[in-house]
């Protein structure tokens, strides 16, 4: 089976979530469920590099790369 896309960087983020000052992991797991949709169970591992989220995803099935919030995400991430 083909080995999907599971490492991500972000850095632009939506505006009023205050990303510029993460002070918690629990901030990063709300931006990712709450302003991009990842659902809870497909999170391994999040966290801050100077100015950029780094995603790391698990459990991927081949569903999960046609849904709204993989394609989205593949958008705007970084060329890594």
């Amino acid at each position: 089976m083909k080995e999907f896309e599971k490492y991500f960087l972000i850095d632009e983020f939506e505006e009023g979530w205050g990303m510029e000052d993460v002070v918690c992991e629990e901030q990063l797991f709300d931006y990712c469920s709450e302003a991009l949709f990842i659902p809870d169970e497909k999170i391994e591992d999040l966290n801050m590099r100077d100015a950029e989220l780094e995603i790391i995803l698990k459990d991927l099935e081949f569903e999960d790369i046609k849904e709204d919030w993989y394609v989205n995400l593949l958008k705007c991430s970084k060329e890594n």
